[in-house]
């Protein structure tokens, strides 16, 4: 069973082995922002991390769209194809 660590662990290698970096993103004063920090040749995106499965709670959803709405690039992936197709996009995106 592949558990929400796993996939993590996949984002954060994934991002790592093509140059980029991954911060855990935590808000003390703010519940609900996503998970990661994704930096790669100047993209800047937020990642929700789940489990295969499980969907983001109604305040994670919140922030997710609240990033969205400021045009900063948002996702949730909770399987390492996800994973997969995030990191691609977020290549796709360099210019």
């Amino acid at each position: 069973m592949i558990s929400e660590n796993d996939v993590e662990k996949r984002l954060i290698n994934k991002v790592k082995n093509l140059g980029g970096v991954t911060f855990k993103f935590t808000s003390p004063s703010t519940k609900g922002v996503p998970d990661r920090i994704v930096i790669y040749d100047g993209v800047v995106a937020f990642v929700e991390v789940k489990r295969p499965g499980e969907k983001p709670r109604a305040l994670q959803r919140y922030w997710l769209r609240e990033l969205e709405h400021q045009n900063v690039k948002a996702a949730v992936v909770s399987t390492f194809e996800e994973v997969d197709s995030f990191v691609a996009e977020i290549i796709g995106g360099v210019d």
